[in-house]
């Protein structure tokens, strides 16, 4: 029987505690805004370039620079510019649509892959110390979960779900 499925049989759940959910996921998107916010100011980097380096690692078909502006929110020459700077410094590579020649395709290459790996380690090491009191358990069913919370949400809203298949990302 598949997640939904179970779903379906399961009991109702309580609209009050929906909602402190959502308010929590509120709260924890404004905190983990900021301190992205910080992080990135200070090694250096911007929020775009990152985006879309994210957007190119979760592999769904978003590789062109219209679905990377769309993806990141940001206006499309924007992420022209970002594409410029990520290929200058070999984080990203462009080629040619076989089909439209107007068209092309953005891809992460290894240094970008490695690039991403790197601010999502410094990131979960500096955080790791402050969850050292959640129970283990708690914190290898996380991911799963907010999974879950995100596909609920894009099925509410009628929205596609952007980790439905890909790892659990880290700010």
């Amino acid at each position: 029987m598949t997640a939904t499925a179970t779903r379906a049989t399961t009991t109702p759940v309580d609209v009050d505690d929906v909602a402190a959910v959502l308010s929590s996921l509120s709260a924890l998107i404004r905190t983990s805004r900021a301190i992205g916010r910080r992080l990135l100011d200070e090694s250096g980097t911007s929020s775009t370039p990152l985006a879309v380096l994210k957007v190119l690692a979760r592999g769904d078909g978003h590789d062109r620079p219209g679905d990377l502006a769309v993806a990141t929110g940001v206006a499309p020459s924007v992420v022209s510019r970002v594409i410029a700077r990520l290929e200058e410094d070999g984080l990203v590579t462009r080629r040619k649509d076989d089909v439209d020649a107007r068209a092309c395709h953005i891809a992460l290459t290894d240094a970008g892959t490695a690039h991403l790996e790197h601010v999502h380690r410094e990131a979960a090491a500096r955080l790791a110390p402050e969850l050292a009191g959640i129970p283990a358990e708690d914190l290898h069913r996380m991911p799963h979960l907010l999974q879950e919370l995100e596909q609920a949400i894009a099925r509410a809203e009628r929205l596609p779900a952007h980790h439905a298949t890909s790892t659990t990302e880290s700010h």
